[in-house]
């Protein structure tokens, strides 16, 4: 059965191209906000084999792509992962996957809403000596991300486009100028040996580069918003794989360079926050770490954006399809943009900004650390039962297709995927830096999203069996 897709406006189709849609699963990515609030946390703890293991999570997610890809030929519509599953094992399952999706994004903006507040209030205070409270710097990301979530959907892209440009080309600077000043005590390959990659505190190091990785689903996102979505897909997907791991692999690795091995970990471990910043100064010059200390506020907007975006794909989705109310369905008639969904996310993040100022919660420990969590354990999740999905799907018809791309690629990554998904649940404690009852509750309210969408999906299979079937079916392509 197929869903009527004529009954209201539609998404803005052939808005995008492969290099917009990079932007999204960079931007989501927050290159440079990573690279200096999570990668020195990675090192730190970590060790410094954390370089090479965003090699091995970019051979894990070049592997799962293979058939992924393959998968989004035949999936053309904006529910992402979430329609993967459906369709590999099950809708009830898949529903579970989206109420995953839905959560982890919308956690993961309105999380990093938190560290764009505080590093802005940080900046203005060092660049200009004016002091302003988090409140405000977090009311204006809230009113920029809901404005540009209403807008086209190219417009956000050619934001991401400007500020990712920015974030990654000050970081080469970085890394260029340590490596070509041979680092602090001469230039090691040790972040690359196979004992430092996978040594005894692998897991800390694979749940920070996994977590690197957690927008690449944006690819299949966006299906509907593309032009030409099999061949803008394919090239997106991999493009931006490729971006991530070598581009990170680099970083991390010039960061090393920057403190020796050793001198790393301990400053990783002792200045996470300054490790980064305190690079950019010693090798490439002042005026370079104050560009950084800008661009890492305009790199943390840009992830709000991006997640923001994904969050609102996955509402309008399931609005689409009668799992939420018709109303989260809609899209904007002349904008293209799902602006319900959009507005409804805003709505949330505005409440949770104020409900935390009311309580004089920290914006750092409570909005970014507790609400970024459910993403980092949720998106690798995502992956996991993606790729399971992809295979069961192939296993039944490949279509011609051969069993490597749609069966063996598919198999491989998700065993890949299993073992670091246990890893990072094993390992949330160190993830959220707290050692209370919130290291068991973060997991388990991702298994509750998980498990009411699979609640939702077999009321619909009971009570309304129309709209169960048809869920996922919506081509607006054709």
């Amino acid at each position: 059965m197929t869903t009527d897709t004529t009954a209201g406006p539609a998404l803005h189709t052939g808005a995008l191209g492969a290099r917009h849609v990079v932007f999204f699963v960079v931007a989501a990515a927050a290159p440079l906000g990573f690279s200096v609030g999570a990668l020195p946390l990675a090192i730190g703890r970590g060790g410094v084999g954390t370089a090479g293991m965003f090699l091995v999570c970019g051979a894990i997610f070049t592997v799962l792509a293979v058939g992924y890809v393959a998968m989004a030929r035949r999936i053309r519509s904006a529910g992402g992962l979430y329609l993967f599953v459906a369709e590999g094992i099950g809708r009830p399952l898949g529903l579970g996957v989206a109420f995953v999706a839905v959560l982890s994004y919308g956690a993961a903006a309105t999380g990093a809403v938190g560290l764009f507040a505080v590093f802005a209030r940080n900046t203005v205070d060092d660049l200009f000596h004016v002091s302003t409270p988090w409140l405000l710097w977090a009311l204006i990301a809230t009113a920029a991300m809901a404005v540009l979530g209403l807008l086209r959907v190219e417009l956000n892209a050619r934001v991401l486009g400007v500020v990712i440009v920015g974030e990654l080309a000050i970081l080469v600077i970085v890394a260029l100028a340590v490596t070509a000043r041979g680092g602090a005590h001469g230039l090691s390959a040790a972040a690359f040996s196979p004992g430092e990659v996978f040594g005894p505190r692998a897991g800390v190091m694979l749940a920070a580069a996994v977590a690197a990785f957690g927008g690449f689903e944006s690819t299949v996102l966006f299906s509907e918003e593309v032009r030409d979505p099999a061949r803008t897909i394919r090239r997106a997907t991999f493009a931006a794989i490729a971006v991530l791991a070598v581009f990170y692999a680099f970083i991390t690795w010039s960061i090393v360079q920057a403190f020796g091995d050793a001198g790393a970990v301990t400053v990783g471990s002792t200045d996470p926050t300054g490790m980064m910043f305190t690079a950019a100064r010693d090798f490439a010059g002042g005026w370079v770490a104050t560009t950084m200390q800008v661009l890492v506020v305009t790199s943390w907007f840009a992830s709000i954006l991006a997640f923001h975006n994904a969050a609102s794909r996955y509402v309008f989705a399931l609005g689409r399809d009668g799992v939420l109310p018709k109303a989260a369905g809609a899209a904007h008639p002349r904008l293209g943009s799902p602006w319900v969904a959009s507005a409804g996310h805003s709505l949330l993040t505005l409440a949770a900004v104020l409900a935390c100022a009311a309580s004089g919660s920290d914006p750092y420990e409570v909005l970014f650390v507790l609400g970024s969590a459910p993403a980092v354990i949720g998106l690798p999740l995502m992956n996991l039962l993606a790729a399971f999905g992809i295979f069961t799907y192939f296993l039944r018809n490949r279509h011609g297709l051969p069993a490597w791309q749609v069966l063996l690629c598919p198999l491989l990554a998700g065993l890949a995927l299993l073992a670091a998904n246990w890893l990072i649940i094993a390992n949330t404690p160190q993830l959220t830096g707290r050692d209370d009852s919130s290291s068991v509750l973060l997991p388990l309210l991702v298994l509750a999203a998980l498990v009411a969408g699979c609640v939702r999906g077999a009321w619909l299979w009971w009570r309304q069996p129309a709209v169960y079937a048809a869920i996922g079916q919506t081509d607006p392509l054709t």
